[in-house]
């Protein structure tokens, strides 16, 4: 004499598979899509140990914040983060952050992140730009200004 549970166990089975085969995919292409994506992502701001600084956003679209300050007898730093791509057909995706003032340029590659110490500045008002891309330095968005007080 047979059970009645004993033809339920084969069907009972088959759907425990199914749902650890569909959790399994899911991770797997999970995992797939977070490495395939991984270019893409903007690269973690971080300052040098020891070093406080201000992070600056570059992009086709400007500064931000577009406004920098300073005080006189401390060292200005600066961490630009550039997270446009290689693929933008105007500049291929690099940023420049000029003073004339202080006769600085910085040039920021793409998807990448440069730390610059300006030093100990004077107090007064630097206008800077990125120069090439976007209408460059006489496009308003793509220019700021560093304020350091006394």
């Amino acid at each position: 004499m047979s059970s009645p549970h004993a033809g339920r166990k084969g069907p009972r089975r088959a759907r425990v598979r199914a749902v650890w085969f569909a959790l399994a995919a899911v991770a797997v292409l999970g995992a797939a899509l977070f490495l395939a994506t991984a270019p893409f992502r903007p690269p973690a701001a971080t300052v040098p140990p020891g070093e406080t600084g201000q992070q600056v956003l570059v992009s086709m679209g400007g500064f931000e914040p577009s406004r920098l300050r300073g005080r006189t007898g401390e060292d200005v730093i600066l961490t630009f983060v550039n997270n446009d791509s290689s693929f933008h057909t105007d500049g291929g995706g690099w940023h420049q952050f000029h003073v004339e003032a202080l006769d600085l340029d910085v040039r920021i590659p793409p998807k990448s992140q440069k730390t610059v110490n300006l030093g100990r500045l004077r107090a007064g008002s630097y206008v800077f730009y990125c120069d090439i891309c976007c209408g460059g330095k006489e496009n308003p968005t793509m220019r700021g200004l560093l304020e350091v007080e006394g």
